[in-house]
């Protein structure tokens, strides 16, 4: 029987393409595939020459691509280049907070000191306006509201300047957990009882000997 032997110049160009191919798939990993389209009519053709140049010291072609952006990765953190700011000694809420701790509204050893150091940082001293109001608002949830009001040693001026305070440090307070809404609405309704409370109320101002060695009392009348 016979055997048939290809045709020399069928061998050629397969030879050159087996050993090409035997390069790539040595050289090639997962993400560098070589692809070259060969029209239909030379596929046919079974004498097939094809030539590779290969330089040397090729490096791969990088593509820089920017990034996809994801919402849910968007980071929430508030970068502050002063984290602990000062509130100046001249400032008005040092001056309202060393009011209340005059007239025993600071109760905390921890608060007090807050008050009295110097500078005193800006967010201590939020914290302690927040125990000076909570302090202010347990008057309110007394049974005899107008005799507690005729009592205590506050005044509408007071309540003034705390709501006065919450309203410039609200966005802290929002930081803070607390609403600022609400304890101005709770101020304002202490405030407006404060006012009804000691409306006629006589008060002893000044008390001196008269020239006919009585006594002269002068009072004020809210």
């Amino acid at each position: 029987m016979a055997r048939t032997i290809p045709h020399i110049g069928f061998m050629i160009p397969l030879g050159m393409i087996s050993i090409i191919a035997a390069i790539f798939a040595y050289s090639a990993n997962a993400d560098s595939t070589l692809t070259i389209p060969v029209p239909e009519k030379a596929a046919k053709d079974k004498k097939i020459t094809l030539s590779l140049r290969i330089p040397p010291n090729t490096e791969p072609i990088t593509k820089n691509e920017t990034p996809a952006k994801l919402s849910s990765k968007r980071s929430m953190i508030v970068w502050y280049s002063d984290p602990s700011p000062k509130l100046p000694n001249t400032d008005e809420c040092i001056k309202i907070m060393e009011t209340f701790n005059k007239k025993g509204w600071i109760k905390s050893y921890s608060a007090q000191a807050v008050v009295k150091m110097r500078p005193v940082d800006k967010y201590h001293a939020i914290r302690v306006l927040e125990a000076i109001v909570d302090g202010v608002l347990e008057l309110a949830q007394s049974p005899n509201l107008t005799r507690a009001i005729r009592k205590c040693n506050l005044t509408t001026s007071d309540i003034e300047d705390l709501r006065r305070m919450i309203q410039r440090f609200s966005a802290e307070l929002v930081m803070f957990g607390a609403n600022p809404k609400n304890i101005d609405k709770d101020l304002l309704m202490l405030q407006e009882r404060f006012k009804t409370a000691r409306m006629g109320i006589l008060k002893v101002i000044k008390v001196e000997g008269g020239e006919d060695g009585g006594t002269v009392i002068h009072l004020n009348v809210d």
